[in-house]
């Protein structure tokens, strides 16, 4: 009994201990068997594009704004008081070339106008009166020689007689002095010639004067009326009627609708994959507006280039001049539009959409229902696409879906 007393509790818990297993045995022997489900593998449901070759011609796309390529300044040529203007005149009217803009009063310049053409008549009548005088003594100078000629002949005579003692010294000193008047009145007649023609040569001198003050009188009279030189619209207008004006005061700007010009940004690579083949200057781009959910579309032709390379963008501005434009053309200097540039053509290249392109180096290629790697040469892009060059084959698959689990071996469903 004592040694029964002794160990009891630990023969007892151990016998707790058997008992719990002894039952942990049994209800796992008892409990029912549930049969195990083979796992399904998950599978993406993508979308493909199927590899076809062909000619692409990208369009690169830039931005820019429209700017004016032909401007002029509106100035007053001649002081007065403006007594009209154009019923349109202001900012952002359209005007037709030869349209008259401001009218300057007149008055003292059609004065003007009527005193130098009077001088005019006054100096035409003073050169033709001093050609006739010089015509008159031309014509009888021939005369004049002649009657010296004959008055030397005489004294010649004269002077043989009296050698023979045939006249007397008388008759001889008359024959000489006779010889002197007509000389002398040859040389008169030449003198009044050459006063005349020099008359002449100054009459003819101030008649182109008179030619050239009512010239500047006409054109006086002209600058009254300020016209458009070309079709344009207007721009900082600042005159109204009654408005005292003077030479030089800038009454507005008029801006050419014909030389309305895009210029636009191309960076350094754009530049280099555009001229590969052939120069930008001349080449035609697409000029896209765009009001709310409508596009306006214009035509452009590349003019210019500029020389200096932008030290922020790394780039290059290059200029347009717009065509098919009209006067009822919603188009002005500032405006913000898209350009389209063509590129050149690529032969012999796939167009796939960005996305199905990775790292720019490889794409995704459904094989069996699984993905596989491909790797790609891209030659260019075209906007959302890129063109690819080598790596892909006629009829491949190009997984152009992305998901986060995609890698080599994913298993995949085409939609």
């Amino acid at each position: 009994m004592e040694i029964w007393q002794r160990f009891k509790k630990p023969l007892i818990a151990v016998g707790i201990v058997v008992a719990a297993i002894a039952i942990f045995a049994v209800l796992k022997a008892t409990k029912p068997q549930t049969p195990l489900k083979e796992v399904e593998e998950r599978f993406w449901p993508v979308q493909t594009q199927e590899v076809a070759f062909g000619d692409v011609k990208p369009i690169l796309q830039s931005y820019g704004e429209i700017r004016a390529g032909r401007e002029a300044e509106l100035r007053a040529q001649v002081s007065g008081t403006v007594i009209s203007v154009h019923n349109d005149l202001g900012d952002g009217a359209s005007v037709r070339a030869g349209d008259v803009l401001v009218t300057i009063d007149g008055f003292d310049y059609l004065a003007t106008e009527k005193e130098r053409h009077a001088d005019l008549k006054e100096a035409e009548a003073k050169l033709e009166e001093f050609k006739t005088m010089l015509v008159g003594e031309e014509k009888l100078q021939p005369v004049d020689k002649r009657q010296v000629n004959l008055a030397s002949r005489e004294v010649e005579r004269q002077r043989k007689l009296l050698k023979r003692s045939a006249v007397s010294k008388k008759a001889y000193d008359d024959a000489l002095t006779n010889l002197n008047d007509r000389k002398q009145k040859l040389l008169v007649r030449e003198q009044t010639i050459a006063r005349y023609k020099s008359q002449v040569i100054q009459a003819e001198s101030s008649l182109e004067k008179a030619k050239t003050a009512l010239s500047k009188a006409q054109r006086d009279v002209a600058d009254t009326q300020l016209k458009a030189p070309f079709e344009g619209f207007l721009t900082d207008t600042d005159v109204t009627a009654g408005k005292q004006v003077s030479t030089s005061d800038r009454l507005g700007r008029l801006i050419s609708l014909e030389r309305l010009e895009v210029s636009f940004h191309v960076s350094e690579a754009d530049y280099a994959r555009l001229t590969r083949l052939n120069d930008l200057k001349g080449r035609k781009v697409s000029v896209n507006v765009r009001r709310g959910d409508k596009i306006a579309s214009y035509e452009a032709e590349i003019i210019r280039i500029d020389a200096r390379v932008d030290a922020t963008t790394g780039g290059r501005k290059v200029f347009g001049t717009l065509s098919g434009l009209t006067l009822n053309t919603d188009l002005r200097p500032g405006v913000f539009v898209e350009v389209g540039i063509p590129d050149e053509t690529y032969q012999n290249v796939v167009s796939l959409p960005a996305r199905a392109v990775h790292d720019n180096s490889f794409v995704y290629v459904v094989k069996d229902g699984r993905l596989y790697q491909r790797q790609i040469k891209v030659a260019a892009r075209d906007g959302a696409n890129m063109l690819i060059s080598e790596g892909l084959q006629g009829g491949d698959i190009i997984c152009v879906t992305r998901f986060a689990e995609m890698g080599i071996g994913v298993k995949v469903m085409i939609k």
